[in-house]
């Protein structure tokens, strides 16, 4: 119960710290896409300000890079898949670091509007580079096989590794060089979601492939809660880490290995 616990705690402290081309159309109908966030600020409109023009997501993915000034690789998705609205984006930067908040919004907003600021991100894109590669392999949440775990099948020659404590359930699988975590509330309904999304990852898996990290990656995601920072992918290169949030999970492994090759 100790090592459950240490696993439980290391979980909660990082979701709580976490968090249109023919492509993005044919990941939207392999993975339902979460309800766009609008933000209360920009439902209202002034008759004296003048509309923003509107951008293709390739002219906000080019303004954002744009912003970004730093000494590291940038690595950002080719592509933010969203249903309806319109994409935009707050970018913070220095020589060792980079964030990229992504944003659905009602109308166009230009990239880095002070008016983003108190909205929620659809999705998180960062890298940051470390002191060496030990520190960068440290920041990586990746997660042993827990001894005495339940084994359940996951398909394609995957196994799973189920383990509870606490009020929650995990499910704990290793695929090359990452780990998966999957925490959910601890109930038969709770247990049937978990296995299901596990199932769902693994299945993507097969014929989408991850960056492959130098060292490790890990995926956490959870179930029971809300927002960007509910859902990571992370993985090191050298004494860099480079880490995607956002809420819905399957739309994190498409963002990942579809849109973040090189």
């Amino acid at each position: 119960m100790i090592r459950k616990s240490i696993i439980f705690i290391v979980v909660s402290i990082l979701f709580l710290l976490g968090a249109c081309n023919p492509k993005a159309k044919e990941t939207m109908e392999k993975t339902k896409l979460p309800e766009t966030h609008i933000p209360e600020s920009e439902t209202e409109t002034s008759e004296n300000k003048p509309e923003n023009p509107e951008q293709t997501h390739e002219e906000v993915m080019e303004e954002v890079k744009s912003a970004i000034e730093t000494e590291i690789e940038l690595k950002l998705p080719s592509d933010v898949i969203i249903g309806d609205g319109y994409l935009t984006a707050i970018t913070t930067s220095d020589e060792s670091n980079y964030e990229v908040n992504f944003y659905t919004t009602n109308v166009p907003i230009p990239v880095n509007d002070p008016s983003l600021h108190d909205a929620h991100p659809y999705m998180i894109v960062s890298g940051a580079k470390f002191d060496s590669a030990d520190a960068a392999k440290a920041k990586i949440n990746y997660q042993p096989i827990i001894d005495g775990a339940e084994e359940i099948d996951l398909g394609h020659g995957v196994v799973g590794y189920r383990d509870a404590g606490a009020g929650s359930i995990f499910m704990t699988w290793h695929e090359g060089r990452w780990s998966f975590l999957i925490r959910n509330l601890n109930s038969e309904s709770g247990n049937e979601e978990m296995i299901d999304l596990s199932k769902q990852i693994v299945a993507k898996l097969e014929s989408q492939l991850l960056p492959a990290p130098q060292k490790i990656g890990a995926g956490t995601f959870d179930m029971d809660s809300d927002g960007a920072v509910a859902n990571i992918l992370m993985w090191q290169e050298s004494d860099v880490v480079y880490e995607v949030y956002t809420a819905d999970p399957l739309i994190l492994v498409d963002t990942v290995t579809d849109y973040m090759k090189e």
